[in-house]
């Protein structure tokens, strides 16, 4: 062999070795990052969590079921449907509306009015009456009512009164109440969508973008889904004193699962017995409770399906995506649970 030829394979190998040091020292660069990450994330939460347990009691007794003015609505959107009293007086006044000629606009009052009528039939067991409020929903989102946009959004999607289910065009009018009109609701339902895939190509990151831009304005169950996310790093990375400051604002919304979750992570006595409820806050019966414990903490794995709490402290990858994400059946339907948790807990 030549020497120019052994000059040139010692010239390779040196160029082999320094690129192999630069990634060992790139992985460990990255290595330490992450440790960081993982020490500030656990300062911060230390911070939290003392901060909120120095308002333990206060939250007891802001959040007691037996202090009646804690018991703000427990129903889910919309809030302002009539009951059977009050439905005559409002049919009544809408027949006013509905005699203006068509070159009329209809009037706020008008359309807020067929909202509530139209939404107390579509709750009704006769399949007539709710295709009467269905054409009610459907006129309303047609005239670029909000609401109505929204109500018929949701309607397509679970297939109410006759309706195939159709999550595509359900999306695509939640886009555009949430969009063209800031609907909060309608915000929160396409959060839900990029959250399970249905309607829209699963993307958590976008998911936890539309949580937080309803969570912002005041929605109990979008501050759930936010607090929930942080916590698992499902589009983000895991904060969980930030999950814990986001389930606190859901709960004082007046939302009865977070309020559950914050007392429990904050007083929970292991060992003790609270009887038919899962903790001293008295808000969620032990037969209501999908099993998460005490998923604060680092190493609890938090059900069957999914495994992405270990025995090792947690890191920043995304849970959720273990076993195909929201792909998985299993996974999807954990997650379905999750939403259904924070729609009829508020």
């Amino acid at each position: 062999m030549s020497l120019s030829k052994l000059f040139k394979i010692c010239d390779s190998s040196k160029t082999a070795l320094i690129a192999t040091t630069a990634i060992v020292t790139s992985l460990a660069s990255a290595s330490h990052y992450v440790a960081q990450c993982q020490d500030e994330e656990e300062r911060n939460f230390g911070q939290t969590l003392k901060h909120h347990r120095n308002q333990l009691e206060h939250y007891r007794n802001e959040w007691n079921w037996q202090n009646a003015g804690s018991r703000l609505p427990t129903v889910s959107w919309p809030t302002n449907i009539p009951d059977d009293v009050n439905f005559g007086a409002l049919a009544y006044d809408f027949k006013f509306c509905v005699q203006k000629t068509n070159h009329e606009v209809p009037s706020k009052y008008c359309q807020d009015l067929q909202f509530r009528i139209a939404n107390y039939m579509l709750l009704q067991q006769d399949i007539e009456i709710k295709k009467k409020g269905l054409v009610l929903i459907q006129e309303l989102s047609e005239s670029n009512h909000a609401d109505g946009m929204c109500a018929y959004a949701t309607c397509l999607n679970d297939g109410r009164a006759g309706l195939d289910i159709n999550p595509d065009a359900a999306v695509s009018w939640w886009k555009h109440a949430c969009v063209q009109h800031d609907h909060i609701q309608s915000c929160y339902e396409i959060g839900v969508a990029y959250y399970t895939g249905e309607g829209l190509p699963e993307d958590e990151a976008h998911a936890v973008e539309y949580f937080r831009r309803a969570a912002d304005c005041g929605h109990a169950g979008a501050a759930y889904m936010l607090g929930d996310c942080l916590l698992d790093g499902v589009g983000v990375n895991r904060d969980r004193g930030e999950a814990l400051e986001w389930l606190v604002i859901s709960a004082e919304l007046g939302h009865r699962g977070a309020r559950s979750r914050v007392l429990a992570v904050l007083e929970i006595e292991e060992g003790k017995s609270y009887g038919k409820f899962t903790d001293a806050s008295r808000q969620t019966l032990v037969g209501n409770e999908i099993k998460r414990k005490n998923s604060f903490g680092t190493g609890k794995e938090r059900d069957g399906v999914e495994h992405q709490y270990s025995e090792r402290p947690a890191t920043l990858e995304r849970r959720f995506t273990i076993g195909g994400g929201a792909r998985n059946p299993a996974v999807l339907l954990r997650r379905k649970s999750i939403v259904d948790e924070s729609r009829h807990d508020q």
